[in-house]
């Protein structure tokens, strides 16, 4: 069952979630980043997560503009490493090729504080990396 939370348009985001074979997919839409912004989306996808039990997450990232600063992707994954997020496994899809390298450092200090995180350019990759792990 989908299930869509558009929260007001002050919040910078709308949250889609769709439960999939062996995973959820969290899809997140918005014409503008923060660090505040970006945040939140995950605190409410770490609440969904834990909420339903999920092991595994697909975030969808269809965000357009801007990606958040590096030192803001660095508190977002220090904000939540005692989050629910850090018993999963967790794939980010992000379409836009030149966000791809930005989100890498997001990647590895995830995996410095123990959260199972990779980013990817393309989904159906993302997808096999979180059900098969290669």
């Amino acid at each position: 069952m989908k299930q869509d939370r558009d929260p007001s348009s002050a919040a910078g985001f709308s949250l889609r979630f769709e439960p999939r074979a062996g995973y959820l997919l969290a899809e997140v839409n918005g014409s503008r980043s923060s660090g505040e912004i970006t945040l939140a989306y995950w605190r409410e996808i770490a609440a969904e997560c834990e909420r339903i039990g999920a092991q595994r997450l697909l975030v969808a990232d269809h965000f357009r503009g801007n990606v958040v600063t590096r030192e803001e992707m660095l508190r977002c994954v220090h904000a939540l490493r005692g989050s629910a997020l850090a018993k999963l496994r967790i794939a980010l899809y992000e379409p836009e090729a030149e966000n791809v390298s930005a989100l890498q450092h997001a990647e590895l200090e995830a995996l410095d504080v123990g959260i199972d995180f990779r980013v990817f350019g393309n989904e159906r990759e993302a997808e096999v990396w979180l059900l098969y792990g290669y």
